[in-house]
């Protein structure tokens, strides 16, 4: 049997075969390759290379989470202020230990005043003093409800924070405070910093704004200098004439609340706008970003060894920016150490060290201006789809004599590691194959030493291969549509829907679209067809179709046919049950000796073209009306419709002697008043489940006749 011949209703692809999906490849050579990673010891570049960072080390730890002041104590150790419940701490000689715990919020403010602390908790409306041996004494009452910021001004304290009317600065000594400054537009002043010569700058939340106190000695005037854009200006640092901004989105809630995000939710959290910036502001008071994230807010900045220090949350990453226009041209930032807590929250200088105070949890760390003599960055982890074959890596490093960089891998089948996973892998060199077993997820290390003092190794780039493993399509159903239903990719031809279709169909065809795509219409003796099938990798996929036939041999119908519906032209067949089996490969997508593909058969289905057979049709008078007998007989389908009309005009619908099309047999006897039936011919029709009709006429006192 010549099948393409016949198979007149076949819709041909419209769309044209997809190339293989070129081998999955992961480059790390840029700095937002490096987002996702976990750096200790690695200093990341704003090119993207990779060099020994600063030594950092821990020095001390607090079971309340988070650390929201933190001063010095002028003796190489800090105060600090942690917690909700007002708890203060000295950490001193390398030992933490509890200080005072004051009454109110919060404190995010407090100020060395010779051997004493004067602290603000928050809601209060009080300073307080807390003397070395914990004695807490009261201070001065202030109108300020909330203190973000205290700094010394000679023997008095200037205080920034904010009242019921707005952002407020005050001047506060002993048992006395007054006013200078208030700016009901922002909620509070965040933060100040002398200029050196009688002025301070503050920063706002609110518009973020940051602004110039002249001082007492000027007649108290407060002037604009540059709206941020941001909500808040979280730290400012001056450096001779310039002002360096910190400038942060959504940070002022969560410290009010006491409650900083845990790291966990920094990647989770990626988004459009800009969530920290830091700003400088020439002596001329022109602006200039020097660094931004959509990702990292900023908690504090400091000077430190010639660079701006910005210590960020919520991944505790410490950045660099070179103070010099030179060194910003040539590297305009690096991330310099990572503390592995959520923020970086504060900075006191140590000497030559940098003590680095973090939260979440509560840690005190010291980074030093001498290089680590080790470092390691796992990189973010890879994802397979869904399952992979890990291949070789490819480092590019520059390694002085006396240096080193090693690679290893790991993999797991959870997107987190965990005790699950396979152990690093002993170092790979650059080009050699990993022997790991096929899975889900996979991670590298690099691991950076130098025992020679300021000589680095240089990790230009990383480049990784592997191969996801092909796994069949998932089918979920083959949908044999009613008969006479025809989907087309395009407008059907202008012939087909001109027959009349039966009214189940019609209200079945507006419901049948599949992607918006097709079209729908009817034709008698069409069969359509709507594959529901999956590919896991996500590959194009092709079908094979093959028409079975209770007895027989299968028809070939097409071997690649692309389309997710089918729809084929069912008169050529003979009549009988048939199954449609459909074998979807992923052959457009991927290599010949790869390529998988899962079979589906529909259940069974009629091909009916065979017309019911009428007999014994006889109509008698009976009183005032008629009496209407036939017997209706069909060799595969049951009976679904049957329809009287004298000449046909006004078909009267009737029902089988026992009410019920269910049979392939039926006998009809039906009674109908004369006044319904004009003329003296009598016309019957029936149809099939498959839409096959037959008709018949008679006249009384003939024998009947078909037509």
């Amino acid at each position: 049997m010549r099948v393409k011949a016949m198979l007149s209703l076949m819709i041909p692809a419209l769309v044209a075969p997809l190339g293989q999906a070129e081998p999955p490849v992961a480059n790390f050579a840029s700095f937002n390759d490096w987002l996702g990673a976990d750096a200790h010891g690695v200093r990341i570049g704003a090119d993207g290379r990779l060099r020994l960072a600063p030594a950092l080390r821990r020095v001390a730890q607090l079971s309340e989470g988070a650390v929201w002041c933190a001063v010095s104590d002028g003796a190489g150790g800090a105060y600090l202020s942690a917690g909700n419940e007002g708890k203060l701490f000295h950490f001193s000689g390398g030992q933490m230990k509890p200080l005072a715990q004051v009454k109110g919020g919060i404190v995010f403010a407090m100020v060395k005043l010779g051997a004493d602390l004067i602290v603000a908790p928050s809601g209060e409306g009080k300073l307080l003093r807390v003397t070395p041996t914990g004695d807490v004494k009261p201070f001065a009452d202030i109108d300020a409800r909330l203190v973000w910021g205290m700094s010394l001004m000679g023997s008095e304290i200037l205080v920034a924070g904010g009242g019921e009317k707005g952002a407020l600065l005050l001047l506060a000594r002993e048992n006395f405070s007054r006013k200078l400054a208030e700016l009901p537009e922002e909620t509070a002043f965040t933060c100040l910093t002398s200029d050196g010569q009688g002025g301070w700058y503050l920063g706002t939340h609110g518009r973020g704004l940051v602004l110039r106190y002249s001082g007492v000695q000027t007649g108290d005037r407060l002037e604009t200098l540059l709206a941020t854009g941001f909500e808040e200006v979280k730290s400012l640092v001056f450096r001779e004439g310039q002002v360096f901004i910190a400038a942060s989105n959504g940070l002022a809630n969560r410290f009010a609340s006491g409650n900083l995000e845990r790291r966990e939710g920094y990647l989770a959290e990626m988004g459009t706008s800009t969530k920290g910036a830091v700003i400088r502001m020439d002596k001329d008071r022109v602006p200039e970003t020097l660094w931004q994230s959509n990702q990292a807010q900023v908690f504090a900045l400091s000077l430190w060894g010639g660079q701006i220090v910005v210590g960020t949350g919520n991944r505790s990453r410490i950045f660099g920016i070179p103070l010099a226009g030179a060194g910003r041209e040539q590297d305009p930032f690096g991330v310099i150490q990572d503390l592995g807590t959520a923020q970086a929250s504060a900075f006191l200088n140590a000497g030559s060290d940098l003590m680095v105070i973090g939260s979440n949890p509560a840690e005190i760390h010291l980074l030093s201006d001498s290089q680590a003599t080790e470092g390691l960055i796992e990189s973010r982890v890879l994802k397979g789809a869904p399952l992979a074959d890990w291949g070789r890596a490819y480092l590019d490093a520059e390694t002085p004599s006396g240096t080193s960089v090693e690679l290893q891998y790991r993999v797991g089948s959870t997107e987190t590691p965990d005790g699950t996973w396979t152990p690093w892998t002993p170092p790979l060199r650059s080009g050699e194959r990993p022997s790991l077993k096929p899975a889900r997820f996979a991670q590298f290390r690099l691991k950076l030493s130098s025992p020679r003092g300021g000589v680095s190794p240089v990790v230009e780039g990383v480049r990784l291969h592997w191969a996801n493993r092909n796994l069949a399509p998932l089918w979920e159903n083959v949908e044999t549509m009613p008969p006479g239903v025809v989907i087309t990719r395009t407008a059907p031809p202008d012939d087909i829907g001109i027959e009349r279709v039966p009214v189940e169909t019609q209200k079945l065809i507006p419901a049948l679209g599949y992607m918006g795509a097709e079209k729908r219409s009817f034709r008698r003796g069409a069969q359509a067809f709507v594959f529901r099938v999956n590919d896991p990798n996500g590959d194009q996929l092709q079908f094979r179709l093959r028409l079975l036939p209770d007895k027989g041999a299968p028809i070939e119908l097409e071997k690649a046919w692309k389309e997710r519906f089918f729809t084929f032209d069912t008169l050529p067949v003979p009549d009988g049950k048939y199954r449609l089996e459909v074998v979807a490969s992923d052959l457009p997508s991927q290599p010949f000796n790869l390529m998988q593909s899962s079979t589906w058969r529909t259940a069974p289905f009629m091909v009916d073209h065979t017309p019911p057979a009428i007999s014994e049709l006889s109509v008698l008078p009976e009183g005032d009306a008629l009496r209407i007998r036939f017997l209706v007989k069909d060799e595969i389908s049951t009976l679904k419709e049957a329809m009287v009309s004298a000449d046909g005009d006004q078909w009267l619908q009737i029902a089988p002697e026992d009410r019920v099309f269910d049979m392939k047999e039926e006998r009809f006897d039906v009674l109908i008043p004369k006044e319904r039936m004009r003329g003296d011919r009598v016309v019957v029709r029936v149809i099939d489940t498959n839409h096959n009709e037959q008709s018949a006429s008679v006249v009384m006192g003939e024998a009947a006749k078909k037509r």
